[in-house]
């Protein structure tokens, strides 16, 4: 019985969504700069609604954004070049009435706090100047971007456990890709 309840306390919710909750996430960008050689992109997310809730309540979530570079081919599989991998963390605390916000790229750990909902979001939900590759170590091709991004929840119920097969751990997840492009030595 005390099963039963569980499950509905997380299909009712499902139930009674507004038609305005309908609108995805959706990636904007990535949009792509050689600046010195370097390939700059810079992307954000829109309609992430369904994850203020969770986040003003308190719950810790991780947002991970992967950016690869990936070479086309006309017979082959697509070529991966590199990728970059940011990390971004936000945490509501609710006795400070803040918002606690990390971000890590692999070489770079930056924290910030905010106490306004909207600037978190701007901050959290975009990625910027992300240095992917130098130009003059591509060879001439045509090339183009891969964004996959993910958010999870870092705190898990105490039902998890007894339910880990049917909730799975990655709660938001999008992809896009570029147009492709061409770029190399000439």
């Amino acid at each position: 019985m005390n099963i039963f309840i569980i499950l509905l306390a997380f299909i009712i919710p499902a139930w009674t969504a507004s038609p305005a909750d309908a609108i995805a996430p959706q990636i904007v960008g990535p949009e792509t700069k050689v600046i010195d050689n370097n390939i700059i992109v810079n992307l954000h997310i829109d309609h992430v609604t369904e994850l203020a809730s969770p986040i003003t309540s308190g719950v810790e979530k991780e947002i991970t954004f992967t950016i690869e570079l990936l070479r086309a081919w006309k017979f082959w599989p697509d070529e991966f070049i590199v990728s970059k991998k940011i990390s971004k963390i936000i945490k509501y605390d609710n006795l400070r009435e803040q918002y606690r916000a990390l971000s890590y790229d692999g070489i770079t750990r930056a924290e910030k706090y905010f106490s306004d909902y909207n600037a978190v979001k701007d901050w959290i939900f975009a990625v910027n100047n992300v240095n992917l590759a130098n130009v003059k170590e591509l060879e001439l091709s045509t090339y183009y971007i891969r964004i996959v991004v993910e958010s999870k929840s870092l705190e898990q119920l105490p039902v998890i456990g007894f339910l880990i097969h049917f909730i799975p751990e990655v709660e938001m997840s999008l992809a896009k890709e570029s147009s492709p492009f061409i770029i190399g030595e000439n």
